[in-house]
């Protein structure tokens, strides 16, 4: 599934302007929205009409009052966001992190871009996916 609406939720505002940048030269059409952390993701999506709910949620995992684990757990025992597809991201990339990340409704876990062509291919291999 391709992805057209994305809520990036990373407490590095360098990280969320490379992926945005990253995303726009790919494919413009694509609708990217940013939060500093899990409580803003919260506030966010609770402001959302449900036509603008996003198609997927990109999180990063060490982020500050929340972390990507905690917002998982809020957005998948939450019934109106339950179904959003969500992907983590960490430099945190331990095997019981990800399997319970997985277990608790993670599409998947992946490690944190630390490059452009590291973020392009994370996008084409998740967000691009056909």
């Amino acid at each position: 599934m391709k992805y057209t609406n994305i809520l990036l939720v990373d407490d590095d505002m360098d990280d969320r302007m490379l992926f945005q940048q990253t995303l726009e030269e790919i494919d413009p059409a694509i609708r990217v929205h940013d939060v500093e952390n899990g409580l803003d993701m919260v506030d966010w999506l609770n402001n959302c009409s449900d036509n603008d709910l996003p198609d997927l949620v990109i999180l990063d995992q060490i982020m500050p009052k929340m972390t990507g684990k905690e917002s998982l757990i809020f957005l998948k025992e939450t019934p109106r966001y339950k179904y959003i597809p969500v992907i983590l991201y960490s430099t945190f990339q331990m095997k019981d992190f990800l399997h319970s990340c997985r277990e608790l409704g993670a599409l998947d876990v992946v490690a944190k871009p630390d490059t452009i062509q590291a973020y392009r291919n994370m996008i084409e291999q998740f967000i691009l996916a056909v």
